[in-house]
């Protein structure tokens, strides 16, 4: 048998209480509907701990493709191109004789966002169709592979799909494919008509922590009808890889970049430690991973060298961690994950929602401001809906001192100084990136940077 292929089915914006096969107090309040996402769960790894480190688009993303953590890959906010310089999972893969193709958003590579991502800026991945960043998730365009503009009729999910189905008929050796869909990602009335039947508005129930009337219970309805539309395409590339006779050999990933406030706590978007933005799906299925429910954490900055590992290739990365051998047995993962917004930009800005760093564990979240003041401090077993900050209750300063030891512990051994962000940016070379991407995308709400 040759070596297995990976097939990485990556969706924007999706948190993670949103899946079907999910059976924690999140999971059972959700109402959508994921049928092949559920089976692919059934038969291997369903990890409810999938975590994003950084909950932004192009820091997630670059730490999900290079195992660093943002400070370490230098993708601080979006629109910050990601280094050629970088070993990623694109570059080990192509190293290692496999075909390697991207269809969709990458958003890893500056600006302008509608635009062809050209090979030095997507390292190590051969075969691109899409768009660097576009949410015309309806009648939009795309980018062939030799940069032709492609315009296209009907839903992006589908389209992305129908160029996967056409990838995966021509491939006669190992292959790493990355589907990288928008949608769940807002705009939420994107959703065609046709894909909202199945969750009338007069039955969806929010959760516990979001406010609002029938208008919240419209966007929830949308949301829920995208991730179930997604689903569905997940189940085109699932059935075409048994219709070609690859699936026994394919490790296929299902997951997000981060997740999405979506009015809970009175938030949007995302870049906040609560749960709906840093929780994401999480799940490994093929050769060599068993069907499991494994406890513990997996970071998306953990994804690249556990791939790998599972390969049986050498790691990549500084922060993330190769849990392989915790997959293949089933096996506790990794117990606690460093989580932060590292410049704070755009939604997160506009909230007051300004750089943080903090530490999420299967029991608790904990936050602190980028001036060192503890700010969060969730007991996530306890208060799942993450409603009670105990950070002033006296009773629990002894576990808030507790977590801001081990929170400086954690940025220490990943050389983090936790500076604030136009420091940071500054020590990264970084200011003239922001301060083009701040005049392009804010217009006159522009934080632009002295050189």
């Amino acid at each position: 048998m040759t070596a297995p292929n990976v097939v990485v089915l990556l969706a924007d914006q999706w948190r993670g209480q949103d899946q079907g096969w999910l059976d924690d107090a999140r999971g059972r309040a959700s109402q959508v509907r994921t049928p092949h996402l559920d089976r692919l769960a059934a038969g291997g790894a369903a990890v409810a701990g999938g975590r994003a480190s950084s909950p932004v688009c192009g820091p997630s993303r670059a730490g999900l493709l290079t195992g660093r953590l943002p400070h370490q890959h230098g993708v601080v906010a979006n629109d910050l191109p990601l280094s050629p310089r970088l070993e990623t999972l694109g570059t080990a893969l192509s190293g290692a004789g496999y075909r390697t193709a991207w269809i969709g958003k990458w958003h890893l590579a500056g600006l302008p966002r509608d635009k062809w991502v050209p090979p030095a800026a997507r390292p190590g991945i051969g075969h691109y169709a899409g768009v660097d960043c576009s949410h015309d998730h309806l009648d939009g365009h795309y980018y062939t592979a030799d940069g032709a503009r492609a315009g296209f009729t009907g839903y992006e999910p589908e389209v992305q799909t129908d160029l996967a189905l056409e990838f995966l008929g021509a491939q006669r050796g190992p292959f790493f494919l990355t589907v990288s869909y928008n949608p769940p990602h807002d705009p939420y009335d994107s959703v065609p008509a046709r894909l909202r039947t199945g969750y009338p508005v007069e039955d969806v129930r929010l959760p516990p922590n979001t406010p609002g009337g029938d208008e919240q219970r419209e966007v929830q309805r949308l949301y829920w009808s995208a991730i179930t539309a997604v689903d569905a395409q997940i189940g085109r590339v699932v059935a075409e890889l048994d219709r070609l006779g690859l699936r026994r050999n394919t490790i296929i990933v299902v997951t997000s970049d981060h997740g999405d406030l979506l009015g809970a706590h009175g938030l949007r978007a995302k870049q906040s430690p609560y749960a709906e933005a840093v929780r994401v799906p999480m799940v490994i299925n093929g050769p060599g991973v068993p069907a499991c429910r494994p406890t513990g954490l997996l970071g998306l900055v953990d994804l690249a060298p556990t791939l790998l590992g599972l390969l049986g290739l050498p790691p990549i990365g500084t922060y993330g961690r190769d849990l392989s051998d915790q997959l293949r047995s089933g096996g506790p993962l990794r117990p606690e994950l460093l989580i932060g917004n590292w410049v704070s930009f755009d939604n997160g800005y506009d909230q007051g929602i300004a750089e943080w760093r903090g530490l999420v564990t299967g029991e608790l979240t904990y936050a602190r401001t980028v001036g060192g003041r503890p700010w969060l401090l969730f007991d996530d077993r306890a208060d799942p809906w993450q409603l009670d900050n105990l950070v002033a209750d006296p009773a629990s300063a002894g576990r808030v001192g507790a977590a801001d030891a081990r929170l400086s512990e954690l940025l220490a051994e990943s050389g983090d100084a936790f500076p604030p962000g136009d420091r940071l940016l500054t020590e990264l070379d970084l200011i003239d990136d922001w301060n083009a991407r701040e005049s392009a995308l804010r217009g006159d709400r522009a934080r632009l940077l002295p050189r």
